[in-house]
């Protein structure tokens, strides 16, 4: 009885053993979990400066900061304010989700994103990115584009300066003039008709 009740007791340790060594290491799963943010916010703004004078302001519904990442994801909507050279609001970028780069302060707007200027010019696609080095907005995918005059411009690809006096895209695909009622569900569905940029420009002396 002995003998047996110590072969049983080894058996018992030695499938403990095997236990604790398959056992996963508590570590690595927290590795493996997504970071969590340093910080969070709700209904508030965050500002983007260049030399000291403001460039845009950023109002959402959520934030949350990253500091490994420095970066700043919004959602909740999102709204963008660009800003001239003399502090006036010239151009807003309205999103259903955003991300803020803080080390260049770029900023990226995804999901329905629509630009308004004031020089009367609207443009509409589904990503938008600011490079604050260049002053420029950009989208690498399909845009429409309704003029001052109220034309309508498709294409793929887009460039301009925050205040959209001066434009272009990239790969046209035709216009349409005012009048009609084009919606961005058909920007995507019109064939490519050229490859040859279209560009527009407002003159600075129309400029208050």
């Amino acid at each position: 009885m002995r003998r047996c009740s110590l072969l049983l007791l080894c058996v018992v340790f030695a499938g403990v053993m095997s236990c604790q060594k398959e056992k996963p290491d508590t570590n690595a799963l927290l590795g493996d979990e997504k970071e969590a943010p340093d910080q969070e916010g709700w209904n508030s703004k965050v500002t983007a400066t260049k030399n000291g004078r403001l460039e845009a302001v950023v109002t959402y519904g959520h934030m949350a900061r990253y500091s490994k990442q420095k970066r700043v994801f919004f959602d909740e909507g999102v709204a963008v304010d660009f800003y001239d050279a003399y502090g006036r609001p010239r151009s807003r970028v309205t999103a259903s989700t955003g991300e803020l780069y803080e080390a260049t302060n770029d900023i990226i707007a995804i999901g329905q994103v629509v630009v308004h200027s004031d020089t009367g010019i609207t443009v509409w696609t589904e990503r938008l990115g600011y490079r604050q080095a260049s002053g420029k907005i950009y989208s690498e995918v399909d845009v429409k584009l309704v003029t001052d005059k109220g034309d309508t411009l498709y294409g793929t690809g887009f460039e301009s300066d925050t205040q959209l006096q001066q434009w272009e895209i990239k790969k046209p695909r035709g216009t349409a003039h005012s009048g009609l009622e084009l919606s961005p569900e058909q920007l995507r569905k019109r064939p490519a008709r050229s490859d040859t940029a279209a560009a527009g420009t407002l003159p600075m002396t129309n400029r208050p």
